[in-house]
C-alpha cells in the first residue's frame, strides 16, 4: 500500500470516529454537535453549537499525530477568532484496527482532550484531561462556566453590580422618598436595618425579573422581549410581568419584583427611565452567562449585615460535589430512568437562601436520570420543583432568588406551586418566632409570627409560602410544614453566641435578647449548643425529621464541627443516631471554604439516619481530605467521581489512597470505624496526609512517638491539668482589668506579635490596673479570683502557623495575658522543661492535632481541649530527665526561631528536638519536622503542585 493510499484510508478512518464522536456527544450529553462535511481545510472536525449563539469548534486526531493536531488548532485559533473555545482530541492509536468504531469509541475511557485557546488566545498552561464520551461531554457543557474560571462570573457580577449601584444610587441621591419606600418593602421583609443595602437588594430584585423575561421570551410567545416591553416605558414592563404572572403564572418571580416597580413607576420619568436602562444593560452584558446562580451571588455580596445573619452561602461547585455524593448509591435500589421517582423523595434545605443547593440536588437528579437512559428531563424537574424540593428562610428577596433560579432550570416549564416558605422571624408582643428553628419543637410553625411587609399587603406577621398561585399567608389558612425527610441538605447560619453575642444579631437588641432566650430553652431538651453559634439548632431541627433507616443529612459546616468544644453536642447527636458516612476538609490554601461569601474553613459532612436495630459498631467513616478545592463545576463532578470509587486508607493502619485527577494528586481519603472516635473528636480532617494524622494520634493515644515510616518511643504522658492550672481567659482577664503601661502591681505579657516573639524566654511588656466598676453589659471578675492563677510558663491562645515562631515562652515572672494561657506550675525546672516541650516538634504535633481551626492557618487553643490535652509528663522524669531538659531550655532559649514553615531547617528547632530526643530516648524528629513544615495549614502551598 502506498503512503499516498495509506494517508487517505486513515483519514477516512478518523472521519468514522469523528462522525460517531459528534453522535454521541448530542445523544449522551444533549449537546448540539455537529460532525464535519467534507469542504476542503474550511470544516471542522465537530462544531458545538450552544443555545446562546456561542460555538465550540472540536479538532480529532490519532495520538501519534498529536503534532498535527496542534497545528490544526492553531489555523482554528487564527481564523476564528470570535470562537468561545477550540479544543483538541486524541484517539488512542490502537482504535485505528476496530472493526466497530461506535462500540469501540462508546466504551474507551482512555480519551485525551484539552482547551488550546480561546477568542484567539491560545492558553498558557495547558491541562490534559483523560476520560470516556460522558466525561467529554461534562466538560464541553461547563466549559462556558469553567472557562475563565471565577474571573468570567467575577466580571458578570461586575456588571450587574455597577448596574445595581447606579441604580439605586440614582434614587437614592435623586428621590428620597422613593427610594425609602422600596427599601421598606424589602427592609421589613429581609431585618435589613442598612436601608441603602435594602434599596440595592430592590433593584436588584428587578434586575432579576428582567433576566428571566430575557430568557422566557425566545421560549414562550406570549412573553414579550424584555426591549419590547421597554418600548412601553415602565407601565409596559409591568403589564407584561402582569400578564405573566396571570397567564402563564412565575409568581414567584415576578410578584415581589412587580411591588418594587409599583413604587419606581411613581417617581418622574427622568427617574425611573434611567434607572431600568441601567438594569437593562447588565441583563444584555450578562445574557451568556448560564449555569450559575449569579444573581443569587451577587445578593449575598450585597447584605450588609452578613456579618451578623451568619448569611454564608454554598458555592456552586461545593454543592454540586456535596449533591452528587450524596446521591451516590443512595437511595438503594433505585430506577433512576423512572423520571417520577425523584418526585417522590421529600428534600429540605431550611435555611435555603437563594437556593443553590436545592438546585444543585435538581441538577443530580437530572443528571442521574440521564445517566440511567431517560428522557423524561422536563416532567422531572417540574415534578422535582412541584413535589420533592422544600425551602425555608426568613428572608423573602432569598426566596424570590431561590423560585427563580429553580424556575431558570428550565424556562419552558410552568410550575404550578413551589414549595418555598418565607419563615417567621421575629418578636412581637409576647411571642416570639425563631425562623425555621420553629420546627424544632413541632413540623409545623406557628401561624402568627412570621414577618411580611404590610406594604405587600400582608398586615399580620404571618407565615408565607411562595406559590404558582402567590404568597399565601397563614392568615389565609397555611401553615408552614417540615415533612418527614429523606434528605435536609443545608448551609446553616454560622453566627455564633460569643464575641458580643450576634445570634439573630441583624434585629433590635430588645428582640434579640428574648429570641435568645427562647432559644436556649427549645435547646435545653436537644443535643446542640449555641455557643457554637446557631449551626447547631438547624442540624438537630432538621436531624429530628429524617426518615429512620434511610434518612440523610448533607451539611456545609465551620470545620470545627470536627473538634470544637462547643459543637461536641452535635457530634454527639450525629454519633448517636447517625452512621457518620464521609467528612470532607478543604486543605487548599487558595479555597479553604465552600462557601462564596466567607473565607472561614469549612467542611462537609453526609450522615445517614440509624434504624432502630443499627449499630454504630457496624459502620465506618471516610474522611477526605482535599489538596485542591474544585473552583469549577466540571472539576466538582470529576472529584465526586474520583472519592465515590476511591478505596480509603486505614486511617488506624498503614498506607495512602491518594485522589488523582488528571495525572495530579489531589486529596487523600482514609477511613476509620465510627465507634473508633465516638464520643471524642473526630480526627480525620485535622491534617491533609493520613501519616500526619496517624502520627497526632498516636501521639495524643498512645503516647507514641511515631515518625511515619520509621522508629517510634514511648512518651510518660499526663493531662495538662495535672502538671499545671492554666489561668483566665482573655475574656476574664479583661473583665477584671484594664491594660496601662503605668507600673503596677499586676505585670502582663501582651501581644503574640510574631516578629517579636522569636525566643522561648519573654519579660513583662505592660501592666494590669484593676477595674472598680464592671464594663458595660459584663460582670466584673474579682482580683482575688484572677491574679493567683498568675503564672510563669505561658501557651498560646491564638496564633497564625504561618508566621509563628514560638508556641510557649517562659516569662521571668508571673504574668497574667490577653493572648496567652499563663500555666502555674509554681516549679522553675517543670516550667522549663514543659516550654522545651511545646515548642518541640512533637509539642507542636500535638498542639496542632487538638487545634481549633477558624481561618486557615489562623487557630483557637481552647481552654477545654488544653486542660485534658496528653503532654509530656514531668513529674515522671528522673531528676536527671529533669536537670537536662531545663538546662536544654537554657542552652536554645536565647536562640532565635525561625518560622513554623521553615522549621524541617531552623538551626534553633532542630537543636531543641535533638535535645529532647537524646534526653528521652526518641527517634530522630526531622521527618516529622518537613512534613508538618509543608502542611498547607502551616505552609500556605498547596500540596502536589
Amino acid at each position: 500500500m502506498s503512503g499516498q493510499q495509506q494517508s487517505e484510508q486513515e483519514t477516512t478512518r478518523e472521519e468514522v470516529f469523528n462522525t460517531d464522536l459528534a453522535n454521541m456527544l448530542r445523544d449522551l450529553s444533549l449537546l448540539d454537535a455537529r460532525p464535519e462535511r467534507r469542504r476542503g481545510q474550511s470544516a471542522p472536525d465537530i462544531a458545538v453549537h450552544l443555545h446562546d449563539g456561542e460555538r465550540i469548534i472540536v479538532e480529532c486526531k490519532w495520538e501519534s499525530a498529536a503534532r498535527d493536531l496542534d497545528d490544526q488548532l492553531a489555523r482554528r485559533l487564527d481564523s476564528f477568532p470570535e470562537l468561545l473555545a477550540v479544543v483538541g482530541v486524541l484517539y488512542p492509536d490502537r482504535l485505528q484496527s476496530t472493526a466497530d468504531a461506535r462500540a469501540d469509541l462508546a466504551s474507551e475511557s482512555e480519551l485525551r482532550w484539552f482547551l488550546y485557546g480561546s477568542r484567539g488566545v491560545a492558553v498558557d498552561a495547558r491541562t490534559t484531561f483523560t476520560g470516556s464520551i460522558e466525561d467529554l461531554g461534562k466538560y464541553i457543557r461547563t466549559l462556558p462556566l469553567s472557562l475563565e474560571g471565577a474571573d468570567r462570573v467575577d466580571a458578570a457580577a461586575g456588571s450587574i453590580r455597577y448596574a445595581v449601584e447606579r441604580a439605586s444610587g440614582m434614587v437614592h441621591d435623586r428621590h428620597a422618598r422613593i427610594g425609602e419606600r422600596i427599601a421598606a418593602i424589602i427592609a421589613e421583609s429581609d431585618n435589613e436595618k442598612d436601608r441603602l443595602a435594602a434599596l440595592r437588594i430592590g433593584c436588584l430584585v428587578i434586575f432579576n425579573a428582567m433576566a428571566f423575561q430575557d430568557r422566557l421570551s425566545p421560549r414562550n410567545s406570549q412573553v414579550p422581549t424584555l426591549q419590547e416591553a421597554l418600548e412601553g416605558g415602565i407601565q409596559g414592563l409591568e403589564n407584561s410581568w402582569r400578564t405573566v404572572r396571570e397567564s402563564i403564572n412565575y409568581v414567584p418571580v415576578f410578584e415581589l419584583a412587580e411591588q418594587v416597580l409599583g413604587v419606581l413607576r411613581t417617581a418622574p420619568t427622568d427617574l425611573w427611565r434611567p434607572v431600568l436602562q441601567y438594569l437593562a444593560d447588565a441583563v444584555d452584558e450578562t445574557r451568556n452567562l448560564e449555569g450559575h446562580d449569579l444573581s443569587g451571588r451577587l445578593f449575598h455580596t450585597l447584605l450588609s449585615e452578613a456579618k451578623y445573619t451568619g448569611a454564608y452561602y454554598t458555592s456552586v461547585p461545593a454543592a454540586t460535589m456535596l449533591a452528587q455524593l450524596v446521591f451516590d448509591g443512595w437511595p438503594p435500589r433505585v430506577d433512576w430512568k423512572d423520571h417520577e421517582f425523584p418526585a417522590s423523595l421529600s428534600v429540605a434545605d431550611i435555611a435555603c437562601g437563594t437556593g443553590t443547593l436545592l438546585m444543585a440536588v435538581a441538577s443530580e437528579a437530572q443528571r442521574k436520570h440521564e445517566e440511567a437512559g431517560g428522557n423524561r428531563i422536563a416532567e422531572l424537574h417540574k415534578a422535582m420543583v412541584e413535589q420533592a424540593l422544600h425551602g425555608y428562610d426568613v428572608q423573602l428577596s432569598a426566596i424570590h432568588f431561590a423560585a427563580t433560579s429553580l424556575a431558570m432550570l428550565n424556562p419552558e416549564i410552568q410550575f404550578d406551586r413551589m414549595r418555598l416558605w418565607v419563615m417567621p422571624h421575629g418578636v412581637e408582643g409576647d411571642r416570639v418566632s425563631l425562623g425555621s428553628l420553629e420546627f424544632l419543637a413541632s413540623e409545623e410553625a406557628a401561624v402568627q409570627h412570621a414577618l411580611s411587609p404590610e406594604s405587600l399587603g400582608v398586615g399580620e406577621r404571618a407565615a408565607e409560602r411562595v406559590s404558582g398561585e402567590g404568597r399565601r399567608s397563614t392568615e389565609d389558612g397555611e401553615t408552614a410544614r417540615l415533612p418527614d425527610l429523606d434528605l435536609a441538605i443545608m448551609n446553616p447560619p454560622f453566627t455564633r453566641s460569643v464575641g458580643g453575642n450576634l445570634l439573630f444579631g441583624s434585629l433590635p437588641a430588645s428582640e434579640r435578647r428574648a429570641m435568645q432566650s427562647d432559644l436556649s430553652r427549645r435547646l435545653s431538651s436537644r443535643l446542640a449548643s449555641a455557643t457554637a453559634g446557631l449551626g447547631p439548632a438547624f442540624v438537630a431541627t432538621a436531624a429530628r425529621r429524617l426518615r429512620l433507616g434511610e434518612g440523610r443529612l448533607a451539611l456545609v459546616l465551620p470545620s470545627t464541627v470536627a473538634t470544637g468544644p462547643s459543637w461536641t453536642q452535635t457530634r454527639a447527636l450525629i454519633e448517636q443516631d447517625f452512621h457518620l458516612d464521609m467528612l470532607i476538609t478543604s486543605h487548599d490554601p487558595q479555597r479553604w471554604n465552600f462557601s462564596d461569601s466567607t473565607d472561614l474553613s469549612e467542611a462537609l459532612l453526609i450522615a445517614t439516619r440509624r434504624g432502630e436495630d443499627d449499630k454504630t459498631e457496624e459502620s465506618s467513616t471516610q474522611f477526605v481530605n482535599l489538596w485542591r478545592n474544585p473552583d469549577n463545576v466540571f472539576d466538582a463532578e470529576r472529584m465526586a467521581r474520583a472519592i465515590s470509587v476511591a478505596q480509603p486508607a486505614d486511617l488506624n493502619g498503614t498506607g495512602t489512597a491518594l485522589l488523582r485527577l488528571d495525572g495530579r494528586d489531589v486529596g487523600e481519603v482514609v477511613s476509620a470505624p465510627q465507634a473508633s472516635f465516638a464520643r471524642d473528636k473526630w480526627p480525620g480532617g485535622q491534617f491533609a496526609r493520613a501519616d500526619l494524622t496517624r502520627s497526632a494520634m498516636r501521639l495524643l493515644r498512645n503516647n507514641e512517638a511515631w515518625m511515619p515510616g520509621g522508629d517510634s518511643a514511648q512518651l510518660p504522658m499526663c493531662r495538662l491539668d495535672e502538671v499545671g492550672q492554666l489561668g483566665p481567659d482573655v475574656r476574664d482577664v479583661r473583665d477584671g482589668f484594664e491594660y496601662t503601661d503605668a507600673v503596677t502591681a499586676y505585670p502582663m505579657v501582651s501581644g503574640h506579635q510574631a516578629h517579636l516573639r522569636t525566643r522561648l524566654v519573654c519579660e513583662p511588656d505592660r501592666y494590669l490596673a484593676p477595674l472598680v466598676a464592671a464594663r458595660e453589659g459584663r460582670r466584673l471578675k474579682p482580683l482575688n479570683l484572677l491574679w493567683p492563677r498568675a503564672g510563669q510558663l505561658l501557651l498560646a491562645e491564638r496564633l497564625w502557623l504561618n508566621t509563628t515562631r514560638v508556641v510557649g515562652m517562659y516569662c521571668t515572672e508571673r504574668v497574667l495575658s490577653n493572648v496567652w494561657w499563663p500555666i502555674r506550675n509554681g516549679d522553675s525546672r517543670r516550667d522549663r522543661a514543659l516550654c522545651a516541650y511545646f515548642n518541640s516538634t512533637v509539642g507542636i504535633l500535638g498542639l496542632m492535632a487538638t487545634r481549633n481551626t477558624t481561618r486557615a492557618g489562623w487557630v483557637k487553643l481552647k481552654k477545654a481541649d488544653l486542660q485534658r490535652l496528653p503532654v509530656l509528663d514531668v513529674r515522671a522524669l528522673s531528676e536527671e530527665q529533669l536537670d537536662a531538659l531545663a538546662e536544654l531550655f537554657d542552652e536554645v532559649s536565647e536562640m532565635e526561631f525561625m518560622r513554623l514553615p521553615e522549621m524541617a531547617d531552623d538551626p534553633a528547632r532542630k537543636a531543641l528536638d535533638d535535645g529532647l530526643s537524646r534526653i528521652l530516648n526518641l527517634p530522630d524528629l526531622a521527618p516529622l519536622r518537613r512534613l508538618i513544615a509543608t502542611e498547607p495549614v502551616v505552609s500556605n502551598q498547596r500540596l502536589g503542585s
